[in-house]
């Protein structure tokens, strides 16, 4: 609404200069502050102004303090207010400021009018000359601010002198007047100044800078081609060993077919790793500026992992701070190669143990910060050390490795890697990315299950701790266990004392009888039986749940490892029935489920049956659905309907990924608050459900997958964005 400082120059466009500068300005102004006020009281006291007008003193004096007061708000809580919307901060600031400078107007020109410019009046006046003469050097880099400042606090003072009938008065007039042009001119010629030597200074650093990263490339060129060396080496040690056997019974008359193909695939990547890198080295690798969910990206590359860490002994874990935006902005498909070399390195370290993927956000600014991630290995047992043996090191020096590392560079940032004494190893990359939306992030932290109990089972401590976190953060009363026979006592002991658990939350493991057995013995129980079984599994396992023993009822539920927050929540809304898969014609519903809000969707399909299926998996939902055939038909109908989500097929790779862009440009020209939920639909195979999400959707559903219910997601969705938009 009010802009008192336009960015021209790249040094007022640097956020690390603009940040001195701000605090430079908060700093003497912390100092004005409190000095002003006592000062104006010390003027005021025992003076005749107070004497003859004391109602109005106090009401000058509370005016001052009240602003007084909003200033210090921007003032002393500067460190915890700007980093999160530093354009915000300085305009709110402004407005505070010129209103102070509008009430020291006031009770300037009372005090006047008042005393006819006599007794205290004029030590007032000598005190306002001084002090608008040192908060000029403070304000003076935004000389369109300090200008309105210094009018507001100057002029109307100015002008009242000459409506007292004493030629004192008319000279102090004239000399405020002639002080505010002379201190104007002076103001602009500081600001004009401090900028060019700003700008002269930033010219030099980049000078320099320059230099050096020219020296340091030089010096880093030759490093990274004797690594590349040693990288690509073992590359193909590992493509030879694979191909050995294989080819040895190809000369038999045999062929190993998978073998061949699993050496094929080696191959490739190398092949792909080589061009990366080749890319990295002449820094002609671009990065994409797309739109995408980093919660929902992280959690599905960690679930391409779980079925194969967990064939080896290694358990996999994921814990997302509530700090972490729903939606940034960047190349998601090069941060998805960066997490799973280092995953996929983690893993290979291990022989058995957990690996934690550990991510947070720091916002450095508005829209802006710093995307962190840890991923760590813990040891189950004493295994082959990182540094000390040929299979440690051959884990952490391969190709891919040099290729993440360059590209968390192009994206100003690094990894770095480091040994946990006597535990295993980490792997932290940190990277800056903009935050997609102004609102920053969709809040699952809001005790939606706040007077509900859960009991968490693991026998891991730090996922317990991870877990309970996230649990405690929806609400919950958590109770923990590590085996599953004690679990069974408390939650027995529970309904003795009459405050029953009402749910319990585990993991499923292959091989693990006791899981099994807890499962049989809750179902069986007479009063067990009514309490929720969550079991985190992956979607290879759930296959698997019947074939090992495990009953299936209506008390049982699953949640798709890694089980994170959004998961976790998604989960406990169908135990608390918030998601109510009854199919109910619609003159059968109540009425309040009649008057409910309907939703705007549109479905972005070339399938005849696309909106039909849609229709079927919706079915009791209250939703206006529109059905484009034709691309060129988005921006009309997404202008005319102003829908609330979108459902694109994914069948069709090429025509989705242009969609997905087309839709957020329009959200862009209309200057979205709030970006709409995408969902990723696919009627035939989850094949392109990793890619979808790296091209920018917010989640995705296989509709040929049972336990996946497209009416859950959906309304899983417009719930968080309505949360929010509250």
């Amino acid at each position: 609404m009010f802009t008192f400082f336009l960015p021209t120059s790249k040094v007022q466009k640097d956020r690390s200069i603009m940040r001195e500068t701000d605090a430079r300005m908060a700093k003497y102004s912390r100092r004005g502050l409190i000095f002003n006020f006592c000062a104006y009281l010390i003027c005021l006291v025992g003076g005749r102004f107070l004497d003859e007008n004391r109602d109005l003193t106090i009401i000058l004096t509370i005016g001052l303090l009240f602003i007084t007061v909003v200033r210090g708000f921007f003032l002393f809580r500067f460190d915890q207010i700007y980093p999160r919307a530093p354009q915000r901060w300085r305009n709110s600031y402004f407005i505070a400021t010129l209103l102070g400078s509008f009430w020291w107007a006031v009770i300037l020109i009372s005090i006047t009018l008042k005393l006819d410019m006599k007794y205290e009046a004029p030590v007032l006046w000598l005190y306002t000359v001084v002090f608008f003469s040192t908060t000029a050097h403070a304000f003076a880099p935004y000389q369109k601010f300090l200008s309105y400042y210094q009018f507001f606090g100057l002029i109307p003072a100015a002008i009242s002198a000459f409506f007292v009938q004493d030629f004192t008065a008319y000279l102090y007039g004239v000399l405020m007047l002639v002080f505010y042009f002379v201190l104007t001119h002076q103001c602009r010629l500081i600001s004009e100044n401090y900028w060019e030597r700003l700008e002269a200074a930033y010219a030099l650093a980049r000078k320099t800078q320059s230099i050096e990263e020219e020296k340091r490339d030089s010096r880093a060129s030759v490093q990274l081609n004797r690594e590349f060396l040693n990288y690509l080496r073992n590359d193909l040690q590992n493509i030879l060993g694979l191909a050995r056997e294989p080819m040895l019974a190809l000369e038999e008359g045999n062929i190993d077919r998978e073998a061949l193909k699993r050496a094929e695939r080696s191959f490739q990547k190398v092949y792909y790793n080589v061009c990366d890198f080749n890319s990295v080295l002449n820094k002609s690798l671009v990065l994409e500026n797309k739109i995408f969910n980093i919660r929902h990206e992280l959690q599905h590359i960690v679930a391409e992992f779980v079925d194969e860490s967990e064939s080896r002994g290694v358990l996999m874990e994921t814990a997302l701070s509530p700090t972490l935006p729903m939606r940034l902005k960047g190349d998601a498909s090069r941060l998805a190669q960066i997490i799973r070399t280092l995953t996929d390195l983690s893993i290979r370290s291990l022989d058995r143990g957990v690996v934690i993927i550990d991510v947070e956000f720091l916002r450095e600014y508005e829209t802006a910060g710093e995307l962190y991630i840890n991923i760590s290995s813990f040891n189950h047992s004493q295994k082959r050390r990182f540094f000390g043996d040929e299979d440690g090191v051959a884990a952490k020096t391969n190709l891919a490795y040099a290729v993440a590392k360059g590209i968390a560079d192009l994206m100003s940032g690094s990894i770095e890697f480091s040994e946990i004494s006597r535990e295993g190893i980490l792997y932290r990359l940190d990277a800056k990315f903009d935050i997609a939306e102004q609102a920053g992030h969709l809040d699952f932290h809001r005790n939606s299950f706040k007077g509900h109990s859960v009991m968490l089972i693991h026998f891991n401590r730090r996922v317990v701790d991870i877990k309970r976190r996230e649990l405690t953060a929806l609400g919950f009363e958590v109770f923990t266990e590590s085996q599953f026979k004690r679990a069974q006592t408390q939650l027995a002991n529970s309904y003795k004392e009459g405050k029953p658990i009402e749910c319990v939350l585990y993991y499923y493991e292959e091989g693990n009888d006791d899981a099994r057995e807890f499962n049989n013995n809750l179902v069986d129980h007479p009063e067990l039986k009514y309490t929720h079984q969550l079991v985190a599994v992956s979607e290879k396992q759930q296959a698997l749940l019947r074939k090992n023993g495990f009953i299936d009822n209506e008390f049982m539920h699953l949640v798709n490892k890694p089980a994170g927050l959004f998961e976790l929540e998604s989960a406990f809304k169908e135990v608390y029935n918030e998601f109510s898969e009854m199919e109910l014609p619609i003159e059968d519903l109540p009425l309040n489920t009649i008057d409910q809000k309907r939703y705007s969707i549109i479905l972005i399909s070339h399938k005849e049956d696309a909106e039909l299926q849609v229709r079927e998996k919706l079915e009791g939902m209250q939703f206006d659905l529109k059905l484009i055939h034709d691309e060129n038909k988005i921006g009309n109908v997404f202008v005319k309907e102003k829908p609330e989500m979108t459902l694109v097929d994914c069948d069709e790779e090429l025509s989705f990924i242009r969609i997905v862009d087309t839709l957020r440009g329009l959200e862009k020209e209309a200057g979205t608050e709030f970006y709409m939920p995408i969902i990723g639909i696919s009627s035939s195979s989850n094949e392109f459900e990793s890619a979808a999400y790296e091209l920018g959707v917010d989640d995705f559903v296989d509709l040929s997958n049972p336990k996946k219910y497209l009416r859950r997601v959906v309304e899983n969705w417009f719930d968080l964005t309505e949360s929010e938009e509250a």
